[in-house]
Parts: structure tokens; sequence; C-alpha cells
């Protein structure tokens, strides 16, 4: 109950600021055009309380999944004066800069909390920034059954370049069931390897099977163990077991476990050098296994803060990945290269905001409604009726035509629009019920 309490409270804040700066663009370029606006609503339906200030009625609607600015004579249908407020007067310019005006100002909010984030400092996984140099591959994976190996270094997917693991990461998680070309190299040599990430079954997001590098370091020693016996000491690494190299710590648990009261022989590195030494593992009378050394302690996030100068230009950088990541993603969609499973809707994004804000880290909640705030702002430009970008590319057209469009071809638009929306917001939130619920419950469905 109190997940439902923090998840409902989180969405409409999240949402409400959103949606507030959206409107608050139109709102502001219509007034500063001359256009009167007789409603400023965040959500939709009936009137739940506001006030009235000047000709504009400011309130708040029962349904908090969006918002809307009512201008005067904005609609064909209406009975229009010739009255200097109306917005259909206006010529096609200023209409324009009023409908872009609201995306606009999501991308902005969206640029200024990444700032913030930043600035404060953002958290990462620890192997964010390092090469894509595989650690693991796990049996009976997409990857093993490709035939990647430990220590394989992928240097591009389908022929781009990856900079890191968090660029590859994210290209595995939109690529599910989507065969790609890796450029791999493995000792020295270049090779080109076909691997299919799996569909994660809880996720509905593209799975490899891989890890990165974790490198065998050494913690405490036991002081008058085999490991000191054998010259080890806090911070060593094993690079190798048996002479075959390795990547992971699980690889060093597994040659123990494996070496139950035999000799072990291990290749180390310390200080930039390599030694080779030996030790048996063996079983204390609790079933316990005693090599004389523990690990290291394991830090997976780290912290990314930046000065205000870098922060602008980080920001700027993670906006540009983003939307290219956005424009991806929809290709796919599009295209049917990526499952409609991935789509989140309401009910998704109050729990994934009710995450953010049970952390207590501001700068994870400013991170997610970033997020939000730019893929709103994006998609409200795409072509779609109903939507801002429907009604520019409308605009566009008419001015390329030279003549407007007749209301009753208008209307038919609308109406299409409409029927894709809620058609849209029927699918997702379907899709959002069935993460909640058993999947066997939904195999009958389509999508």
């Amino acid at each position: 109950m109190f997940d439902i309490a923090t998840n409902t409270l989180a969405l409409i804040f999240v949402l409400g600021v959103l949606v507030f700066v959206h409107e608050l663009g139109h709102f502001m370029f219509a007034k500063w055009f001359g256009v009167g606006v007789e409603v400023f609503s965040l959500g939709f339906g009936r009137r739940l309380f506001g006030f009235q200030r000047g000709d504009t009625d400011y309130r708040v609607s029962l349904l908090p999944l969006g918002g809307y600015v009512k201008m005067v004579g904005e609609s064909p249908d209406e009975d229009l004066t010739g009255s200097e407020l109306e917005y259909l007067g206006k010529p096609k310019w200023q209409r324009l800069i009023i409908l872009v005006a609201g995306p606009a100002m999501n991308v902005m909010l969206a640029f200024v909390l990444m700032v913030g984030v930043y600035l404060l400092g953002i958290r990462v996984q620890a192997d964010a920034d390092d090469p894509v140099v595989l650690g693991i591959v796990e049996p009976n994976t997409p990857a093993d059954v490709a035939g990647l190996q430990a220590g394989d270094y992928i240097r591009a997917i389908d022929g781009e370049p990856l900079e890191d693991w968090e660029e590859f990461r994210v290209r595995i998680l939109i690529s599910a069931n989507q065969p790609l070309e890796l450029d791999v190299e493995r000792d020295g040599q270049s090779i080109a390897i076909t691997a299919t990430p799996e569909e994660s079954t809880e996720q509905n997001i593209g799975r490899l099977g891989v890890q990165s590098p974790r490198p065998p370091q050494i913690g405490p020693v036991e002081q008058g163990g085999m490991a000191e016996a054998a010259g080890l000491r806090d911070g060593d690494i094993v690079t190798a077991v048996a002479g075959q190299s390795i990547f992971h710590w699980n690889q060093l648990q597994r040659a123990i476990v494996d070496s139950i009261d035999a000799p072990l022989a291990l290749t180390v590195a310390r200080d930039g050098n390599e030694f080779d030494t030996a030790l048996t593992p063996t079983l204390n009378e609790a079933g316990f296994v005693e090599i004389g050394f523990a690990q290291v302690e394991e830090h997976v996030i780290k912290l990314r803060s930046y000065p205000l100068g870098e922060a602008v230009t980080q920001a700027g950088a993670e906006l540009k990945r983003q939307s290219l990541l956005l424009g991806q993603i929809l290709k796919r969609l599009f295209t049917g290269r990526m499952s409609v499973r991935t789509l989140s809707g309401p009910l998704e994004i109050a729990r994934f905001s009710g995450q953010a804000s049970r952390t207590g880290d501001p700068s994870v909640l400013m991170s997610f409604m970033a997020f939000i705030s730019l893929q709103l702002g994006i998609i409200n430009l795409l072509p779609i009726p109903v939507l801002d970008g429907g009604q520019i590319a409308l605009i566009l057209f008419e001015a390329g035509i030279r003549r407007d469009l007749s209301l009753q071809v208008k209307e038919r638009i609308m109406q299409v629009g409409v029927i894709m929306l809620v058609s849209l917001m029927v699918v997702v939130i379907t899709l959002d019920v069935t993460k909640l619920l058993p999947a066997s419950w939904f195999s009958w469905l389509p999508f």
C-alpha cells in the first residue's frame, strides 16, 4: 500500500511538472502573439478546482494524464468573428511557433534537469566507461551459442563503433530477437560474429548473456594461512589459473571448487609485474572451502560529477544520445524490429517514478524526469494528428499548397488522430497490466 501511494504521488508530481512546462510554452507564446486563452488546464475532464484571472480559467482537472491550453478561435468549426484574439486569425508562422513552444519547453526542461544531475553527480555502473571486453560468457545464452568468449573485445555492432559498456548495454537492450553483426577482436585478430539477443520474459528487452570483467582481486589475506604461505598479499589480482587467462571472479571461484585437496596453479599480478604460485584449497569441518583469502568488496556503482561548464557540455551530449536512441527505438517499433511490449504506459511510469522518489536521491528523480520530458517533447513533434506535430505538419502542408484545407477534411484528420491516440493508450495500459500479473493470463493477446 505504501508503494502504491508513493507511486501515485510521484506520478502526479512528475507528470504535473512536465505537463505544466509543456502547456506553459503554448500559453506564453499565445499571449505573446495576442491570442486569447480561455483555459489553462492540468489534466483532462471535469474541473476540480482553480481560479479565474482575466479571461483565463486556470484549473486542475480530474484525469492527471496530460493537460491543455484552450485558445480563442482555435477550432475551425467555431463561429469565427475575425477578432484579433483568435488563433486561426494569426499568421501561419505565429501558429507554428505557438505549437513548437510546448515540445521545446520540454526539451529545455530536460536540459536544465540534466545539468543539475551532472552538477550533483550521476550514478552509473562502475564499468560504464570501460571498453567492451567480455569478462564472462554465461552458458547456454545467445552469446555462448554465437561463440563469444571471455576476453573478447567487441569493437563495433553492425559496423557502428562502440565506445563503452554503457553504449553496448543500450544496443543490446533495444535489439531483442534481432541478429547483430559484432566486430570482435580475439588474440590480436579481428573476427565477425553474429549474435541474436533473446527477449527477456520479465522486462521484454534484449539480453545477450555476457558480463564485464571483474578482476579477481584478493582482499584480506589470513595471517599464517595457505594464501600467505603462497606469497599472496592484499590487492593482488589473479590473472590466470593453470595457465588459462581469467577475467572474472566467478571463474576463480569455479576453479577453486574444482581443485579441493589438489594444487591450484595461479598467475598473479602485483604492481605491474606477474608471478606464478600455487595453493591447495581444502574443506573445513563445517564443509566450507578454505583458501586463506577473501574477495575485495565490489563497487558496482560510481558517481560522476562535473563543474558547471562541463555539466552543460555533458548534459547536451547525453540529450543528443538519448534523442538518437529514441529515433532508433521508434524506427524499430514502426518496422516491427522491436516488440511493442517494451512500451511503458502510466502504470509503469508511476512505478518508475515511485522507485526514483524512494531512493531519496534528488539526482535519480531529476534524471528520470529529464528522460521522460525529452521523450514527451520529441514524441509530441511526430506528425500524428491531435499531437502538436500533426498540427504543425498540417500548417506546413497548407502553406505548401497555398490554400487551407476544408473543414470536413480537417475533421476527418482529427478523427483519425483521436482513434490512433486512444488505440495506443489502450495498448500501453494493457501492457502495463500484463507486467503486473502472470504472463500466462495474457498469452492470447496479439502483441
